[in-house]
Parts: structure tokens; C-alpha cells; sequence
């Protein structure tokens, strides 16, 4: 389970453009996509270039605030794994712009309930050491609080506006972890 689609998704790149880019087949890029195949090392760095500058260029053409400088997707991320801040400045500066004041954020989740959110990128450091582990062996991860008896807790990516929010987990991660809605 890898994110291309979902970043085929946010960037509106086609998987012509992609291939076109890459200089590749269409075929091939498909066979990725469903994955079939694989993409090397060297294809990943590719996409992450391709789809981290269109990301940078829709943050450029919607946002007001100041430029994050180096914006760059990790592999991890393309590979369904993990969110590193850098993920992190990248999808916020992409989205954020387009959503009218709302943020992205990190939602914790006690048996339904909201009960944390990681906003800004220093929460989202300080709360991960900068790196959100998304699956291993195919299973998403639950957020483990070592620092409270290993408390467990759901967590999800959220539209955050002054009273509520929005779970826009499968917009930007590759999942089919049901949605949490507001209540």
C-alpha cells in the first residue's frame, strides 16, 4: 500500500505526466501503482522530486505565509510508512492555503474521544520525534505514549477549524482506517 495515488490526488498529476517526467511507461508507473512492481531507489527519489515540487508550487500559488525552504517528501512517506516533518511542512504548506484558515493537524483519540492535537510542526516534533510511523507489515500503527504507562491511542490526520474538525486521514495516507467524525 503506497501513497502515488493519493499524491496523484493532492498534485493533480496524471499517470501520463508521471511516466512523461520519468521517462518511463505508462505500464510501468501503473504496475507501481498497483503495486506489482517496485520503483528502485533511484525512481523513488524521482517521484519524491516530482510530486515535492508540485506540492511546493500549489502551496506557492495558494498560500499567503512565507516560503518553507527545501520542501521535500521523504521515500517513507511515498512508501506508505511514515510522516517525517519535512512530509509534515510539505503537506501543510500544499493544503493549508486552499482551506481558508483551518490547519492540519494530529488528532490522539481515546476510545472515540478527541483528547490531544499536534498543529503546529514543533508539536508535531515534540510528539513524534519527527517522524509519525504510519504502517509496519501492512498494519497502521496506534500512537503509544511511552511517557504515560504506554498508553494507547488512535490517531488520525484532521482539518482543523476553532470548534471542529474534519478527518482527512485518507485524503493524504493510503488507508482504510474508518473515519472518526465530530460529534
Amino acid at each position: 500500500m503506497n501513497n502515488l495515488i493519493i499524491l496523484q490526488q493532492l498534485t493533480e498529476i496524471t499517470t501520463e505526466e508521471i511516466a512523461q517526467a520519468l521517462d518511463a511507461e505508462v505500464s510501468l508507473v501503473k504496475s507501481w501503482q498497483n503495486e506489482e512492481a517496485m520503483p528502485t531507489i533511484a525512481e523513488f527519489e524521482a517521484l519524491s522530486g516530482i510530486f515535492s515540487s508540485q506540492l511546493d508550487a500549489k502551496g506557492i500559488e495558494a498560500q499567503t505565509a512565507n516560503h518553507p525552504i527545501h520542501i521535500r517528501l521523504s521515500m517513507d512517506y511515498l512508501m506508505n510508512l511514515g510522516l517525517t516533518v519535512s512530509d509534515w511542512i510539505s503537506l501543510k504548506w500544499a493544503s493549508e492555503g486552499e482551506w481558508q484558515g483551518d490547519k492540519l493537524a494530529v488528532g490522539f483519540f481515546d476510545q472515540g474521544k478527541l483528547t490531544r492535537v499536534a498543529e503546529s510542526s514543533d508539536e508535531f516534533v515534540a510528539a513524534f520525534a519527527g517522524y509519525l510511523i504510519l504502517q509496519t507489515e501492512g498494519e497502521f500503527e496506534p500512537y503509544i505514549d511511552e511517557y504515560d504507562d504506554d498508553k494507547v491511542y488512535d490517531w488520525r490526520l484532521l482539518r482543523m477549524s476553532e470548534n471542529t474538525y474534519r478527518d482527512v486521514t485518507r485524503e493524504f495516507i493510503a488507508t482504510d482506517l474508518p473515519e472518526i467524525s465530530y460529534e
